[in-house]
């Protein structure tokens, strides 16, 4: 065993059914789908931490439970109690480094805890951040990298930013003697599913719309998040359809940002290990939904994952998986003995569940926003409470302080908890075992969040707000 370099990177926002890893109609993914084919592992059955950004990424980098770390409501911020697996990796020799788009992971959630440079590429940071140089190139290739002139941040992606930071640490790297942890999320997934100019005319083909009404449906769907949910999503079939090419079409672009990033890293790293996986998914109308809220549904919680350069034994990639597993693995594979409580190495320990939890503040303000919209909205459709979600290959256990629900795999329609009392009695006991095990709080003094006015801006325009 030897230390080795890391380069792991987050994708937001992504389903596991729309890349193509699966059997998705749309080739999204190529390049993703490469690296699980030239010597990487496809996990098929990855399970995210949390339903959103903020909660997820934090178990990711402290490898943590969300009740645990209680990073889960939208004024919590990382404890400075809290060790995270950066800090661990930098006491072992590592230097850390982060590239983030995204005010869910940035130093005002606490996230960047532990990394020796952390890029927030905000609006107001983006020419600090990545130099007058690659501001140039870009607006050279807006097109190819964006919507073109525009005021509308809607419109804008930052992969070009994110990719062009990243491979400067990548190079940085190569001539050094410390190993390297970059961490990389990678954020033109979120809605408002809105491609660079360039890119839109990748599915146009799939399209039921004119490329233009299409753009203003998922515009107006991001715009009106809440209000659409609360009047029952009443999008046509046509409406439905732009919002998934689109989505798609976002999904192809990071692909290719992805692929820059990783053919740097192994061009110019000796033997890396690279990590892809989600925060969460996304729903597209399933329990009554969009974006990703209020129901640990494994539209929102299965996740791609595909790891390279990690020697996994042939059928260990077909059980259960976690992210925080996979730091796991990491430690292993390269001696590091890192502190990674819910996180197992599945290739000595097979992992015969994994939990999504939810907490109950963001849930409550988003139950508050549909009633806003429509007062008589039947909010009961949903948990208001925390819930804790527990996943086998065969069924999903879901438990909060409106009761406790089992489904089969497949099937999320019919709870089927009265015709099977041994698995609800066999799950309900091992969910408590795991909350005493490792959901307990940490006990850690509670820190607010501080956004700043920009950081605010980008949360109202995706939907946290």
């Amino acid at each position: 065993m030897h230390t080795r370099d890391i380069v792991w990177i987050t994708l937001e926002s992504v389903r596991r059914d729309h890349t193509s890893l699966s059997a998705h109609r749309r080739d999204t993914t190529p390049f993703l789908r490469r690296l699980a084919d030239d010597g990487g592992t496809w996990f098929p059955n990855c399970v995210s931490h949390a339903l959103w950004t903020r909660p997820s990424s934090a178990s990711i980098l402290t490898g943590r439970a969300a009740s645990d770390h209680r990073v889960w409501s939208y004024d919590a911020a990382l404890s400075e109690e809290i060790t995270t697996i950066p800090e661990q990796l930098r006491e072992r020799g590592y230097r850390t480094a982060a590239v983030s788009p995204i005010a869910q992971v940035s130093p005002a959630t606490g996230l960047d805890k532990g990394f020796d440079d952390f890029h927030y590429l905000g609006k107001k940071q983006l020419l600090g951040e990545a130099g007058p140089l690659t501001m140039l190139r870009y607006l050279a290739n807006i097109d190819e990298h964006s919507a073109g002139f525009t005021r509308n941040s809607a419109k804008h992606s930052r992969g070009f930013f994110t990719q062009s930071v990243a491979t400067r640490h990548i190079d940085r790297a190569a001539t050094e003697r410390d190993p390297l942890f970059l961490y990389i999320h990678l954020g033109d997934t979120h809605h408002a599913y809105y491609p660079p100019k360039q890119w839109q005319s990748t599915f146009a083909d799939d399209l039921d719309l004119p490329i233009e009404d299409a753009l203003a449906v998922v515009l107006d769907m991001s715009d009106r998040l809440h209000e659409h949910i609360a009047q029952g999503l009443p999008f046509d079939e046509s409406e439905w359809n732009a919002i998934e090419v689109l989505y798609d079409t976002c999904l192809a672009y990071v692909d290719s940002i992805l692929g820059g990033i990783v053919e740097r890293a192994q061009e110019k790293l000796d033997d890396p290990l690279i990590v892809v996986t989600a925060d969460h998914g996304e729903f597209f109308g399933e329990r009554g939904l969009l974006a990703h809220m209020l129901v640990p549904h494994p539209a929102v919680t299965d996740v791609p994952l595909v790891v390279s350069g990690l020697d996994v034994p042939a059928g260990t990639e077909d059980g259960m998986i976690q992210p925080a597993d996979v730091m796991a693995m990491l430690s292993a594979e390269c001696g590091l003995d890192l502190d990674v409580p819910v996180g197992q190495d599945i290739r000595d320990t097979p992992r015969e569940f994994a939990v999504t939890q939810r907490g109950a503040a963001r849930a409550q303000n988003n139950l508050a926003k549909l009633r806003e919209y429509v007062p008589e909205f039947d909010v009961a459709r949903y948990p208001a409470g925390e819930v804790n979600s527990l996943r086998t290959l065969d069924y999903r256990y879901q438990r909060s302080d409106d009761g406790a629900v089992l489904f089969e795999h497949g099937d999320e329609l019919t709870s089927v908890a009265d015709s099977q009392p041994d698995v609800v009695a066999s799950l309900d006991a091992a969910l408590d075992e795991w909350l005493d095990v490792y959901g307990r709080p940490s006990g850690a003094d509670d820190r607010t969040a501080t956004f700043s006015d920009d950081m605010h801006a980008q949360l109202r325009d995706l939907g946290y707000l």
